[in-house]
């Protein structure tokens, strides 16, 4: 499967993503490296694919998954720039300082849904007071 991954075809990289979500065991760091890879897809399908895998298979708190999904913040692609903060707000621990900042950086966003988006994932990861 992880050698599909490097397919030529959009659907087939999509489709290695996906199953590699549902077959590698959780915290599986060798697949979290080859899916956080496919964040730099050209596709935004593949893209948004990666970013839904690392949610199923990395840890919460993984450096590696936080770092690749935050570095999507940027992306062209509205969805794909809300798809990086609902992640970041369920892998990153409460209190993470450098993953508040960066979803609260998003609470500047042109697209609304990223905007709303980075709103609940504040109040997820904020500590109180």
């Amino acid at each position: 499967v992880a050698a599909r991954l490097e397919d030529t075809g959009e659907d087939v990289r999509r489709a290695a993503v996906e199953a590699l979500a549902q077959l590698a065991e959780k915290s599986d760091h060798h697949a979290i490296i080859a899916v956080a890879a496919r964040l730099e897809d050209t596709h935004w399908s593949v893209r948004r694919a990666a970013v839904e895998a690392l949610k199923t298979l990395a840890e919460k708190s993984d450096l590696h998954a936080i770092t690749a999904v935050a570095a999507r913040l940027e992306d062209t692609n509205r969805d794909m720039r809300n798809a990086a903060v609902e992640a970041l707000a369920q892998l990153a621990k409460k209190g993470d300082h450098c993953a508040i900042t960066a979803v609260a950086a998003c609470l500047e966003d042109t697209g609304v849904f990223v905007r709303r988006s980075a709103v609940e994932a504040l109040a997820q990861l904020a500590e109180q007071g």
